[in-house]
């Protein structure tokens, strides 16, 4: 059985600092930057084979 992990890109609008987030959990939802708190989007987000 293949199975499929989901990984994106996150951006803070607030100082600019991006991360690489993995699972499907943080979509949808309000992610905290860890440098300044404002809240991140989310910019890309793509699947790989696990």
């Amino acid at each position: 059985m293949e199975t499929t992990d989901t990984t994106g890109w996150w951006n803070c609008l607030g100082c600019g600092v991006e991360a690489e987030l993995a699972g499907a959990e943080h979509v949808g939802c309000e992610v905290p930057c860890p440098d300044c708190g404002a809240a991140m989007t989310q910019w890309r987000q793509w699947e790989t084979a696990a």
